[in-house]
């Protein structure tokens, strides 16, 4: 507190204060107390994304030299076993099985459609039971070994029907072989002119994704 001295040679308070006196110093105390809490709250909120740049930066040589391995995290393969005998047995490429899989279900062979299509090749109850009275094959087509088979067996069917058009295969697999009819009876180019944006970007999708694996795993899928 400011002081002064009187006559008598006695420090007194000064009757003015120059803001240190009880309320000034409350209220810098509170203020103190907020810039405080605030830059405390600031290094919480930066902690973490100084900490994720660091492990980006320590990895970024690493992704440069192996982008690889970027692309087979995003493009995972799993029962190459099954999908390169189903290929086999059908005669299509294990590649196009491989995409056709990765689209359909990203190899989970527990996925399953709000239509009732289950495992990696997204089979329908009815459709399995098709494939069943026509090909021989039986078993549940919720395992996996017997989804793939199934599934490479109805996309050689489609492509056999469409006279060795993959292109329109992947068509029908995905919206049906009536839809697909029925395009072409008006003349549309497959798949430029499908009119559902699903089947469009499914067949471009399949495309794409045959290419990555083509060139990830090509020795692997071809055996």
């Amino acid at each position: 507190m400011a002081t002064s001295v009187n006559s008598g040679g006695k420090r007194r308070g000064s009757s003015r204060g120059f803001g240190v006196g009880v309320v000034g110093t409350g209220t810098r105390a509170k203020k103190g107390k907020r810039y405080y809490g605030r830059s405390r709250e600031r290094r919480r909120r930066v902690v973490p994304w100084l900490i994720l740049l660091s492990i980006l930066l320590l990895a970024l040589p690493l992704l440069l030299r192996a982008p690889g391995v970027v692309q087979k995290a995003l493009h995972p393969l799993r029962y190459e076993e099954e999908i390169r005998a189903a290929a086999a047995e059908q005669g299509l490429e294990p590649t196009l099985v491989a995409g056709v899989v990765y689209v359909e279900s990203r190899y989970d062979p527990d996925a399953q459609s709000s239509q009732g299509a289950y495992g990696l090749m997204q089979v329908l109850p009815d459709t399995a039971a098709f494939i069943s009275s026509r090909s021989g094959i039986t078993g549940d087509h919720r395992e996996p070994a017997t989804n793939v088979r199934m599934g490479a067996w109805y996309l050689n069917y489609l492509r056999g029907r469409y006279d060795g058009d993959e292109t329109l295969a992947l068509a029908a697999y995905n919206s049906g072989e009536g839809q697909v009819d029925s395009w072409l009876a008006e003349g549309r180019s497959i798949p430029e002119e499908i009119p559902f944006q699903e089947t469009r970007e499914y067949v471009t999708s399949v495309s794409e994704a045959r290419n990555a694996y083509a060139e990830l795993y090509g020795p692997d899928l071809t055996g």
